[in-house]
């Protein structure tokens, strides 16, 4: 599933998905999650009517090792 933002006309539309019906409503400038792999999620990014939502990368956690400098020593 992935995050779009649909310009087209307000229209709805069922989709089978994982062998359950989903009922989608589509309105113009909003955002909605769909299924990217589906044929009609397919035809409305190729109608331009759909334009993804990049997912923000998430920060990579590293850990620096603890440095202390000549100040922190004592040193004048």
């Amino acid at each position: 599933m992935k995050r779009f933002i649909y310009t087209g006309p307000t229209s709805g539309v069922t989709l089978l998905v994982n062998g359950k019906e989903q009922e989608i409503i589509l309105h113009a400038g909003k955002e909605v999650t769909l299924p990217d792999t589906h044929e009609y999620v397919k035809t409305l990014t190729a109608l331009g009517y759909l334009q993804e939502i990049p997912t923000p990368a998430t920060p990579e956690v590293t850990s620096k090792p603890e440095t202390t400098s000549k100040s922190e020593k004592g040193g004048k």
